[in-house]
């Protein structure tokens, strides 16, 4: 049913065009349904010109039809003619989650009727139409966003649960409890402007780099600015995904622009810090491990984005490792340390390990991170084979 083709028939009443973090309502409605594969949406508005026009910027691609209220039927048997499979019903525009109108999609293969937000959204099937009595299915909408925005109260609290829902399942604790504080407030911020998340993920990237000139340099003061500069940009290194995820303009081009910024920053800082290091101490061992922590990380990219293009994650590197799904003793103490591995993490151990003046020793936690995830990966990809 992902995959049928659906219209959407929206009612737009007579209100004040709230603006929810850069979008009205009704875009927002629009921009959700776009997101799910609706491509063609009629709309009953009191006032079809003025609604055109605040509609023109934003949502250009789409195909949508502009009737009175009072045209309704006419608007049903137009929308009729283009004999969709499935049909969503708006009583009125909601600043809803892209996942809502997924999840009644899904339903959708075994339910006539699906129903969400009490009644303000419904999803009817060809099947469900040629009912007399359809079976209605309400499904769950937790703590997800499909809310009107009719007055200031309503307003204050559609922002507050769709900035709340930006942290990720799979963000690591730094990532949870210090980055996600900072960047929802740039992201906030920048949800008013015309700046996309593949802009800001370039911006960030010459913040990601900058760190490689002063650890080059060597010396406490260059360390401590470069690591507080390197942990600068993890911080913001989330803004690109809430904002992707608040503007709804997902890419899987900025997935890998975000990706392979990240790991070339991070392999290009391991190697500046093993140079300084060697520059400065020409009999200190530390050195080695930045360069084999190098080498495993540029092994590790190869594998993981080979992994990506075999599963087709995009630029997402949601790689299936062999304790995910195991309940043995050797899985359980994976996962429970699985943080030491995440770039939330170790990019703070750095800043930690700068402050005290022993950054060098990173080299050594980088080496012997970077050479597991590329076994793990290795491991990864027999299982993609036997699946």
């Amino acid at each position: 049913m992902e995959n049928a083709q659906c219209a959407a028939l929206v009612a737009v009443p007579a209100a004040r065009l709230f603006n929810v973090l850069g979008y009205s309502p009704i875009e927002r409605t629009l921009l959700a349904l776009q997101k799910t594969g609706v491509k063609t949406t009629w709309l009953l508005s009191y006032e079809p010109a003025a609604l055109r026009k605040h509609l023109s910027k934003n949502l250009r691609r789409m195909d949508l039809h502009f009737f009175l209220p009072s045209e309704m039927e006419a608007a049903k048997q137009q929308l009729l003619t283009q004999n969709p499979t499935a049909i969503f019903n708006f009583q009125q525009p909601l600043v809803v989650d892209i996942s809502v109108l997924e999840d009644m999609l899904k339903m959708a293969r075994t339910h006539p009727v699906i129903s969400a937000a009490s009644g303000e959204i419904t999803l009817v099937t060809t099947s469900g139409r040629f009912q007399t009595s359809p079976t209605l299915t309400e499904i769950e909408i937790g703590q997800r966003s499909c809310h009107p925005v009719s007055n200031d109260a309503e307003l204050r609290e559609v922002k507050k649960r769709l900035m709340r829902n930006l942290t990720k399942p799979a963000d690591g604790w730094v990532s949870r409890h210090l980055n996600r504080r900072f960047s929802k407030q740039v992201s906030s911020l920048l949800a008013y402007t015309p700046i996309t998340p593949t802009m800001f993920t370039a911006m960030n990237g010459l913040v990601a780099f900058a760190p490689v000139y002063f650890i080059y340099q060597g010396g406490y003061r260059n360390w401590l600015i470069g690591a507080a500069i390197y942990q600068l940009a993890s911080i913001l290194d989330g803004v690109d995904g809430e904002l992707a995820r608040l503007k709804m303009q997902h890419s899987k081009f900025g997935q890998w622009l975000d990706t392979f910024i990240d790991f070339i920053s991070g392999v290009a800082i391991l190697l500046a810090l093993a140079l300084g290091v060697q520059s400065t101490d020409p009999i200190s061992m530390l050195p080695v491990a930045g360069y084999l922590a190098v080498l495993a990380g540029v092994l590790s990219i190869i594998s993981l984005s080979f992994y990506v293009v075999r599963t087709g994650f995009g630029g997402n590197f949601r790689i299936n490792y062999s304790f995910y799904d195991s309940d043995s003793r050797w899985a359980r103490f994976m996962l429970s340390v699985k943080f030491l591995g995440q770039r939330d993490f170790y990019i703070f151990f750095s800043l930690l390990l700068a402050i005290v003046g022993l950054l060098p020793w990173a080299l050594v936690y980088f080496a012997v991170m970077a050479a597991l995830i590329f076994i793990l990966s290795l491991q990864s990809h027999f299982l993609v084979k036997t699946a």
